[in-house]
């Protein structure tokens, strides 16, 4: 996302009349960093679609525990409760492609219009479809989080979350502050700032800015430490028992207990196979179709009920 981000921020200083046009796509960018986290949550319960399935279906979520804390009983369905997040993560990347090609098209015929928030131009409808969108998926990704992370406190998985997150939301808060400045004009054109400078160049510059202490904080939230495959490797969460040994460990304690060998790396010479694959769409358009389909196939497979023989002949379902 970093260098992403910081390309189409300087391109848009570089060539103003551009901006528009480039602005939203770092939105989509954001968006595909977002569901790209959501996989990552997922991939740390199991690589397995099948075995998170199980995981999920076994889980109490949080709404559930709450009320039976009150003393409600309330009953969720964990593997229900595990594909709407999913779709409520992955429907950003779909609405976020449409608002960025929406932007280019009514910029193109006039329609947009960048500093104006008049119901008769495209900015303020493409802002707000945007801003609800991506509020469904942050707090969907949250929940999701909530719900894991004393069971994935060794991966930092609030740091991972937040190093992309703080850089929107001080975007956010950066597009505030230049709001205030122009609207009482304490920052407006004069003899050495242009239109463009004071609209959006030191904005964007700033952004800009702003990724290079970012950029060191992302060394921490996703250090490649457990990736060294000189050191252990710890199970996925569907696979790491809740005891050691047959002791009283608690389970997290467990989970670093229970680790594995060996392996290879794929990244190739210099990692770049690993940048390659930052640009591969395959994952991200098969999460995508099966954020659409997921029910359709619990629907399936719910119907198809199959008998299975034990070796003392008895049957049972699962």
């Amino acid at each position: 996302m970093l260098p992403v981000y910081s390309l189409l921020s300087w391109l848009g200083i570089a060539f103003p009349n551009a901006y528009v046009y480039l602005d939203p796509w770092r939105e989509s960018w954001e968006s595909i960093a977002i569901g790209s986290f959501f996989l990552l949550l997922c991939e740390f319960v199991s690589p397995s679609a099948d075995f998170r399935d199980v995981f999920f279906a076994a889980l109490e979520v949080p709404e559930a525990r709450k009320a039976r804390e009150k003393g409600k009983p309330v009953q969720v369905d964990g593997l229900e409760w595990y594909r709407k997040r999913w779709f409520s993560v992955f429907q950003v990347i779909i609405v976020a492609f449409g608002v960025s090609v929406a932007t280019d098209i009514t910029q193109a015929i006039n329609k947009y219009c960048l500093t104006s928030s008049k119901i008769h131009f495209a900015h303020i409808w493409l802002t707000t479809i945007r801003s609800i969108s991506i509020s469904i998926a942050v707090l969907s990704c949250i929940k999701f989080y909530g719900a894991l992370k004393k069971d994935l406190k060794h991966h930092k998985p609030l740091a991972k979350f937040l190093s992309f997150k703080l850089i929107v939301g001080l975007s956010f808060i950066q597009s505030i502050i230049f709001t205030i400045l122009r609207s009482t004009h304490t920052l407006k054109e004069s003899s050495t700032l242009t239109y463009a400078d004071v609209n959006f160049g030191i904005d964007t510059m700033t952004t800009c800015i702003i990724m290079v202490p970012f950029s060191i904080f992302f060394h921490y939230s996703y250090n490649v430490a457990p990736y060294d495959l000189t050191k252990p490797r710890m199970l996925p969460l569907s696979e790491a028992p809740p005891q050691y040994a047959g002791e009283n460990v608690p389970f997290n304690e467990a989970r670093h207990m229970a680790h594995e060998e060996g392996g290879r790396y794929y990244g190739g010479f210099l990692g770049i196979k690993a940048w390659v694959m930052v640009f591969d769409p395959r994952e991200i358009l098969r999460a995508i179709v099966f954020a659409f389909t997921m029910r359709n196939q619990a629907g399936r497979m719910e119907r198809e009920v199959v008998g299975v023989k034990d070796q003392d002949g008895r049957g049972y379902e699962y």
